[in-house]
């Protein structure tokens, strides 16, 4: 197979990115020709053996033809999907749900509709994630078992507890859901309590403010080569992963400690707790709640100085490891691969966008994280461009019959550009079409907020809640329609009908003879006045 990688930036040492470009080097040795194409050069900090290409953007000029085109995070997904037929399958490899992570809070409906993009398959990582894209988002994902480089990850001999006591903590400070000042509060708890030891950090950014003053003894390991890591992990007495929730996708570096006999503790979150479904067990680590350094610290004592413990945790987490191969990884990820090229037929991929305007910047921004190199005007070009394609399909799909393909593209593209209020207005008319009537709503509310009272919305609200069974609400939404200057026949027809269901017979009968004087023989208000013996 013919297959492409797009990654904003290559040469930053982040934890998606080397499993990006592990598996691009592992599908190479298997005989695929790969090519990883990505804004920035390649990476100093490892060896890339396949193709690699560094472009400006990644319009599909730009890009290789292929069989399968990946993107593996929010912002290059859209590129994949708009590449055309004969770019190859879109394929999202998904390490982690950026929609719940606090950085990206105000492009959340960008993401959403992002994950919503028809024509793209999706591969997970983890358990947790394939429920996720399930639940929230109806995709039918393939999950693929994760993997790390046994032949750096590997336990030596068994430590006996050092004094000082080792603790490592992997990661960068300042990305909030990794909680890494909760790992901070806890050893200076123990430090207070009369242990004595040193904090072991390695990231692949500098000390952020918080940890330079943190009264703590720290010995820093700044962008260590992941060949490298294993050693860093094998120094250690304890490994402490303090990751607080559902945005963590897998976190690496815990199960490759647990590789080097590291007896670990671990934050009680769905990650973690994950590993039990390979052997059955939880006696690979100690679980604590996350954001509890109290927890955190008797957890790290007792990990780091009981013998029988030590000796448990560190038989179990080998054994958890063990279960993370690359070729296992490898080859579930290529099964995956073929069997979306093989179920997808050229002919039903996206096409290419016919807008031209997409002129994204040709020079890299100094990066925090993977994402960080697209600016914010380079991300709404490529989304706006995605949307007309979007909108161009709906049309098609409209005139096919299929009014529920098209409401579902309609909501995709008035999620990748919701300032356009017109196409906003259209996918929530859509979704109520169908019978997705609190999608509706929820499409209206957002209307409603963004251009404030209009008869419009209230109209489109009342539908929604009227569709819902919330008549007496769905009333006062008509109610207000009317007031902003909807005084239709079918408008009173509308309140008339739910001021009928919430019991007002008197009201509903004025607004049904209303419609009549305006819109003599109205049918729908005519029979609703026979109904209720008012005509």
């Amino acid at each position: 197979m013919r297959i492409t990688w797009l990654l904003e930036v290559a040469d930053q040492l982040w934890g998606g990115v080397k499993v990006a470009l592990e598996n691009a080097n592992w599908l190479h040795r298997r005989g695929h020709q790969v090519t990883v194409v990505s804004r920035s050069g390649p990476p100093a900090w490892m060896r890339i053996e396949c193709a690699f290409q560094k472009v400006p953007d990644f319009r599909a000029e730009n890009l290789p033809d292929g069989d399968v085109i990946v993107g593996t995070f929010w912002t290059t997904v859209p590129w994949a999907a708009a590449g055309g037929p004969q770019k190859g399958v879109p394929v999202h490899f998904c390490q982690g749900y950026e929609g719940d992570n606090p950085e990206f809070a105000p492009h959340r409906a960008r993401i959403e509709a992002v994950y919503q993009l028809p024509g793209v398959r999706h591969v997970t990582i983890s358990p947790h994630l394939t429920t996720l894209l399930r639940e929230r988002f109806g995709r039918q994902p393939r999950e693929v078992v994760y993997a790390i480089d046994h032949g750096v990850h590997f336990s030596g001999p068994a430590r006996a507890p050092g004094q000082p006591l080792r603790v490592g903590l992997v990661g960068p400070y300042s990305v909030a859901w990794k909680d890494l000042p909760t790992g901070y509060a806890a050893c200076r708890l123990l430090q207070q309590a009369g242990q004595q030891l040193v904090l072991v950090r390695a990231s692949n950014t500098p000390p952020a403010p918080g940890e330079t003053d943190c009264g703590l003894p720290i010995e820093w390991h700044q962008q260590l080569p992941p060949a490298q890591m294993g050693d860093f992990y094998r120094s250690l007495d304890v490994m402490l992963c303090t990751s607080r929730g559902a945005e963590e996708g897998f976190f690496l570096p815990a199960v490759e400690a647990m590789a080097c006999g590291v007896p670990t503790v671990l934050t009680d979150i769905p990650c973690f707790r994950e590993h039990e479904r390979r052997i059955g067990h939880d006696r690979y680590a100690l679980f604590v709640p996350p954001q509890d350094p109290a927890a955190m610290a008797e957890a790290i004592l007792v990990a780091g100085t009981l013998p029988a413990v030590r000796q448990a945790l560190r038989e179990g987490g080998v054994e958890l490891a063990a279960q993370y191969h690359p070729d296992r990884h490898g080859e579930a990820l290529e099964q995956a691969f073929v069997d979306f090229v093989r179920t997808t037929p050229k002919t039903n991929a996206m096409t290419r966008p016919t807008t031209t305007n997409c002129n994204a910047p040709t020079t890299m921004t100094t990066a925090t994280s993977p994402n960080a190199a697209t600016t914010d005007a380079e991300t709404a070009a490529t989304l706006t461009q995605v949307s007309a394609t979007l909108r161009e399909l709906a049309d098609a799909l409209a005139g096919k019959g299929s009014a529920t393909g098209a409401a579902r593209v309609l909501r995709a593209a008035s999620g990748l550009t919701p300032d356009d209020i017109a196409l906003l207005q259209a996918a929530a008319a859509a979704q109520l079409a169908i019978g997705e009537a609190a999608t509706a709503l929820q499409l209206y509310d957002d209307l409603a907020a963004r251009v404030g009272d209009t008869a419009a919305a209230h109209a489109g609200r009342g539908e929604a809640l009227h569709a819902l069974g919330r008549w007496s609400e769905a009333a006062t939404a008509f109610t207000e329609a009317m007031q902003l200057g909807d005084r239709s026949a079918d408008a009173h027809n509308r309140l008339g009908v739910a001021l009928y269901q919430c019991g007002d017979d008197k009201a509903a009968r004025s607004n049904f003879e209303t419609a009549v004087v305006l819109q003599p023989g109205h049918p729908d208000a005519t029979a609703n006045l026979t109904a209720i013996g008012g005509a």
